[in-house]
């Protein structure tokens, strides 16, 4: 097992230990694996901050979008500005599993959108009934 998949075994026990005791044995074994092997101990966690930061930037997009779902269609903006239907759109919102990965958007696909929701918002405040 590499040094990776011992930290990530570790941190997902600490995750879930019960008790103060269990949780200084689990800092007791991290503490042995980062001497063991400082340079990949330092790669693992790294990867798991950098993995961490990109699963808190799609909890973003989702909690984002949440926002506004109720106010606007999601189904306008997938057919209106990216050319795609509304499940193409829900599956990066939501990073739903597609062929074994999760969807997410590309960066260009993040300009677009936030594109979209400006040229929405820019539309409905320009809006008036004569």
């Amino acid at each position: 097992m590499t040094t990776k998949e011992q930290y990530e075994k570790l941190r997902d026990r600490e995750i879930v230990s019960e008790s103060d005791a269990e949780a200084e044995k689990i800092h007791a074994e991290l503490e042995q694996l980062a001497e063991s092997d400082p340079e990949g101990f330092e790669a693992a966690v790294l990867a798991c901050a950098g993995q961490t930061l990109a699963d808190a930037k799609a909890l973003k997009i989702k909690e984002q979008m949440a926002q506004i779902s109720s106010m606007i269609s999601m189904s306008y903006i997938a057919k209106h500005y990216f050319n795609k239907s509304k499940s193409w759109f829900s599956q990066r919102v939501n990073e739903f599993d597609v062929n074994g990965k999760p969807a997410k958007f590309t960066q260009e696909e993040l300009d677009t959108l936030n594109f979209a929701i400006r040229d929405i918002s820019d539309k409905l405040g320009a809006f008036r009934i004569s």
